[in-house]
């Protein structure tokens, strides 16, 4: 949001000087949307957050859906209402297998987000810069990824759209991930 103007710079340095005063510092873009106590205690999203944003040919809407397994009938809700859903998946070691594997929420909210009508889904695999954006963990996501998708209703190549990202760092965002970072994506 705040690489979209829906978020300005005084802001999001108040969220980020609140979030190192509470031991949150990494914490503080997710501050945008999680506004409640509870969400900014516990750095899960509990209610679907929602804001906009426009470019010179449309207007976005953005919902903020909860990813927690506790609050899978909030993330409904959100679902529910997206033309287009983008599923946020962590490259980092460890975390990626938490989430696809068995018992993960990756798994469901992709069902989740094909039952309530969505048609496209837009797959980030969020953390490539703690790879090094490295080319082989990528498509080691995509590999598990991809066949999945198919199984829950989703056809890969005409439904589903992939790309490497760093939220944190906000590349692949709003521009591309840098060639020198990243010069085996198109």
């Amino acid at each position: 949001m705040f690489l979209t103007g829906g978020v300005d710079a005084r802001t999001l340095e108040k969220y980020e000087k609140e979030a190192r005063e509470a031991n949150r510092e990494s914490w503080y873009l997710s501050w945008a949307l999680d506004t409640n106590d509870e969400e900014r205690a516990k750095g899960k999203t509990v209610e679907c957050g929602k804001a906009a944003f426009a470019t010179e040919k449309k207007a976005y809407s953005i919902i903020d859906a909860p990813g927690h397994k506790s609050f899978v009938p909030n993330m409904i809700g959100g679902a529910v209402q997206a033309d287009i859903a983008i599923l946020v998946i962590s490259s980092r070691t460890g975390e990626f297998e938490a989430g696809f594997d068995r018992g993960g929420q990756t798994r469901e909210h992709a069902m989740l987000a094909k039952s309530t009508g969505v048609k496209k889904l837009i797959v980030v695999i969020n953390k490539m810069d703690i790879s090094d954006y490295d080319k082989t963990r990528y498509d080691e996501c995509l590999d598990k990824l991809k066949p999945f998708l198919k199984t829950v209703g989703f056809h890969p190549e005409r439904d589903c759209f992939f790309m490497p990202i760093s939220g944190q760092k906000g590349h692949g965002l709003t521009t591309r991930v840098p060639k020198e970072n990243c010069d085996w994506y198109e």
